[in-house]
């Protein structure tokens, strides 16, 4: 063989590996549901096994912030889709008349929380539905209290016969915080008195020593809380947004316990999270003994580029305030033993452009991979206002993650 075409294989080799970059995990994806509706989006979507192996999608669909006022308590809608064949193809079962809907199962019967499209505050009441057909039909809703509160589907603490959510209080406005929901379901979990409410907690605010001074003017808030168990512990892990996301990477942390009666939640500390300045959900994973977080990190949280700045010019970029910390490109899966130290799985998927996203997801343990449902803006007109919910799998998602736990010592 000629020396010059093996080197001329060799520079091509070369070539190539030097242009290589890293594959997200789940970047095919398949469509869960397509909004094509300019004046409404896709919001936070929900996602369960189901017993018999199928999976149940729960897909609010809302009107934009520029037609929400006049329109969310009447043309709200929240869609639930099946797929037996692993999320590789959907069906629509059937649809409901709520702005936010979170499903959950127990025994036989598939549960939904959900919350109203509101007149005079976004959102209204906190409601259960139940399903015994896998979502084709639903009860009439049960007011289990009357508010206004809001989440989209984040972690939850179910054992036995105790439920463990939380709820954000719109009520409270700029200081909007978290309620725990309680329930016992060793009973009707359709009767209201099965339930208790905490009172809420208030946001704190950021230390000022925490963010840049020069982004002073700028509003903080948390929101969106997951509820974990970590050693026998309840918790409550919340988005934290320091100055418009101009601060990445922190979650705020609650405590509570629960002794039968009123459930005390209280402020424990802020503490570093990847992503967490943007909805995160976690989950635990009994086989591998670790909590797994979908999140979304940022790669410019102070507006060094002017990426964001310019989209906001042209009108396809919102909520950014000029800066990256509301990049939503960038949809990561990680995993932690205590629930606050967190480790990077990988990239589930990676959107291309800073006015597209994979958002908001919803991770499902279905054997031995995780399905994962996302808020994703693939041809919206922002990268907040998604107009489709894809489903992901992450194959063997086990193996990506390292052994935590210390070698016994000698």
């Amino acid at each position: 063989m000629s020396v010059a075409p093996l080197i001329a294989l060799l520079v091509i080799l070369a070539s190539v590996l030097a242009h290589a970059q890293a594959k997200p995990l789940a970047q095919d994806y398949r469509i869960v549901f397509h909004n094509p509706d300019p004046e409404r989006y896709v919001e936070g979507p929900g996602l369960v096994r189901l017993d018999n192996g199928s999976l149940l999608a729960v897909v609010p669909v809302v009107p934009r912030e520029e037609w929400s006022k006049e329109r969310r308590a009447t043309q709200s809608r929240t869609h639930i889709l099946r797929s037996s064949d692993g999320g590789q193809s959907w069906a629509q079962v059937s649809e409901l008349p709520y702005y936010s809907a979170a499903p959950w199962v127990h025994g036989s019967a598939l549960f939904l929380f959900a919350n109203k499209g509101g007149t005079k505050v976004r959102n209204d009441d906190l409601l259960l539905l139940k399903s015994t057909d896998v979502g084709k039909t639903w009860s009439e809703p049960v007011t289990l209290f009357e508010g206004h509160f809001w989440n989209c589907h984040t972690g939850m603490v179910q054992k036995a016969d105790q439920l463990y959510w939380a709820t954000d209080d719109l009520a409270l406005g700029k200081l909007r915080g978290p309620r725990v929901i309680a329930g016992d379901l060793s009973g009707d979990p359709m009767n209201p008195k099965a339930w208790r409410l905490s009172e809420p907690v208030p946001f704190p605010g950021v230390p000022e020593m925490m963010t840049n001074p020069q982004f002073d003017k700028l509003s903080s808030q948390y929101l969106e809380p997951n509820v974990i168990e970590v050693r026998g512990k309840l918790r409550v892990l919340m988005t934290v947004k320091p100055k418009r996301q101009s601060t990445a990477g922190l979650a705020a942390v609650l405590d509570f316990e629960d002794k039968g009666g009123p459930i005390e939640l209280k402020f424990t500390q802020f503490h570093p999270m990847p992503g967490g300045q943007l909805k995160f959900c976690i989950l635990y994973d009994e086989k591998s003994k670790l909590f797994w977080a979908t999140a979304n990190l940022v790669v410019d949280g102070q507006g060094v580029f002017d990426w964001f700045r310019e989209g906001e010019k042209r009108g396809n970029v919102r909520y950014a305030s000029g800066l990256g910390g509301n990049d939503r490109r960038f949809l990561m899966l990680q995993y932690s033993v205590d629930g606050l130290n967190w480790f990077q799985a990988g990239c589930v998927a990676q959107a291309g452009k800073i006015s597209q996203s994979f958002m908001y997801a919803r991770p499902v343990i279905d054997g031995d991979d995780l399905a994962i449902i996302a808020r994703s803006s693939i041809h919206a007109p922002n990268q907040h206002d998604a107009d489709h919910a894809t489903f992901h799998r992450v194959k063997n998602f086990r193996s990506l993650a390292l052994k935590l736990t210390p070698e016994p010592e000698e």
